[in-house]
């Protein structure tokens, strides 16, 4: 377990502050709803985007086409999470794109975020199954106005490599109206989460550049 220390001894609280949505304040919800990638058979979304101080949280939504769920071999639940015999994680690749420049992605952080990341990229809890998987995410800085741009990729869905940009500023406007309840401090038992191998990318990938 991380505990809460100096910068020579592992994270400090600024560290935990950066990890994860924080719980002492009333987020403002935007209307950025949208489709990051649709086919025949497959939809994949971005919903429930709620602003804080310190970033933004939102939802990846996944639905497959109930008569074609599993035609690639295996179900959602364990396409993202690699549960089930021979389970793979991440095969589903999710990156971000800052209208500063910076990036990361579901491949950011092989060993988890460290203190001196300067953006926090992580997907938190969901659930799923043959065909349908929702689950949590969480980027942190807040990001600035400007293009903010999402990249997808899953050739196991038939989902070539593709992107979708959000308007930064209304994301930045919202941020005025957050509700901060009190002073912030680390929750206990706070720390990051293992992140699953790499898999192969062509050279030419976004995500094969680096973060």
């Amino acid at each position: 377990m991380w505990m809460t220390s100096g910068p020579d001894d592992g994270p400090d609280e600024e560290f935990f502050r950066r990890m994860s949505a924080p719980e002492n304040e009333i987020p403002v919800a935007v209307p950025l709803n949208t489709v990051l990638a649709r086919t025949d058979d497959v939809a994949i979304a971005l919903q429930r985007l709620s602003v804080y101080t310190t970033g933004v949280s939102f939802e990846l939504v996944v639905r497959v086409r109930p008569d074609t769920a599993g035609a690639w071999g295996r179900d959602l639940n364990e396409l993202f999470w690699g549960h089930g015999p021979g389970g793979v994680p991440g095969r589903f690749l999710l990156g971000v794109e800052l209208a500063d420049g910076r990036r990361a992605s579901s491949l950011s952080g092989r060993h988890g975020p460290g203190p001196g990341d300067e953006i926090v990229f992580t997907q938190g809890g969901g659930s799923g199954g043959m065909a349908s998987v929702e689950q949590s995410w969480w980027l942190h800085p807040l990001p600035p106005a400007g293009p903010l741009r999402f990249v997808l990729r899953c050739p196991e869905l038939r989902i070539d490599e593709r992107s979708v940009v959000l308007d930064g500023a209304a994301i930045q406007s919202a941020a005025r109206d957050v509700v901060v309840l009190w002073p912030w401090s680390p929750p206990p038992g706070s720390g990051p989460p293992a992140p699953p191998e790499p898999p192969a990318l062509p050279d030419d990938s976004w995500f094969a550049a680096p973060s």
